[in-house]
């Protein structure tokens, strides 16, 4: 009798943009569902500086590009699936290209206008996101565009604030590991409810502070 729930999971088309701190911490995850395809996409190079708490890289990987030094080593952990290293930025031009062809999208950037373009393109080509964010002792994860109610909501329904010059640049060394660790444990879970057809809410922040997850809703009319 065929495995349904495998049958899904081995479908499962994933781009992962970032492989930077939070990137570490959610690559090993998804790797681990047995997905048909994971693309890592990231323009960075490994920093000597940021190897604590990046650890999926070691000092042998110092100054070669992130996307494909990570593409290599998840294809140690994704048995059977295809890994794709990127070794671009993601930009307005881009951006659809790179993620046409995902049935997921996670976003694990800090550039607030990054995340804003991946969060319009996911919502013109109806591809579920998850977007994970850390700034200091706090972490936050947001799902928009899954199918369900409240799909057509975006960051800027979900924050509504403009975005600031000093919002860029997050120094993710000032970021403890254990964060990070648990920003991309909750992420993963949200690609595992959506690769499975679990129920997501749209437009939920799941916030991270005080060593406890908060659960905020999006406002309804």
């Amino acid at each position: 009798m065929v495995n349904v729930e495998n049958v899904l999971r081995s479908a499962s088309r994933i781009a992962v943009v970032g492989a930077g701190g939070i990137g570490c911490a959610v690559l090993p995850r998804i790797a681990r569902m047995r997905i048909a395809r994971l693309t890592i996409i990231d323009g960075d190079r490994v920093e000597e500086k940021n190897l604590e708490n990046q650890p999926l890289y070691d000092l042998m990987d110092v100054g070669y590009f992130k996307a494909g030094t990570a593409a290599a080593w998840m294809r140690h952990i994704l048995a059977g699936g295809e890994v794709l290293g990127q070794d671009v930025f993601l930009d307005a031009g881009n951006a659809e290209e790179l993620l046409r062809d995902h049935d997921v999208v996670v976003e694990a950037v800090d550039d607030l206008h990054a995340k804003d373009v991946i969060d319009r393109i996911c919502g013109d080509l109806g591809i579920p996101l998850v977007s994970g964010g850390v700034h200091a002792q706090q972490g936050q994860v947001l799902v928009l565009h899954a199918p369900c109610e409240q799909r057509e909501l975006s960051r800027h329904d979900v924050f509504g604030a403009r975005i600031g010059a000093a919002q860029d640049g997050c120094d993710m060394r000032n970021v403890p590991l254990a964060v990070l660790e648990e920003v991309g444990r909750e992420m993963a879970a949200r690609v595992h409810d959506l690769v499975h057809g679990r129920p997501i809410v749209n437009g939920r922040i799941e916030l991270f502070a005080d060593r406890r997850w908060t659960m905020i809703d999006p406002a309804t009319a």
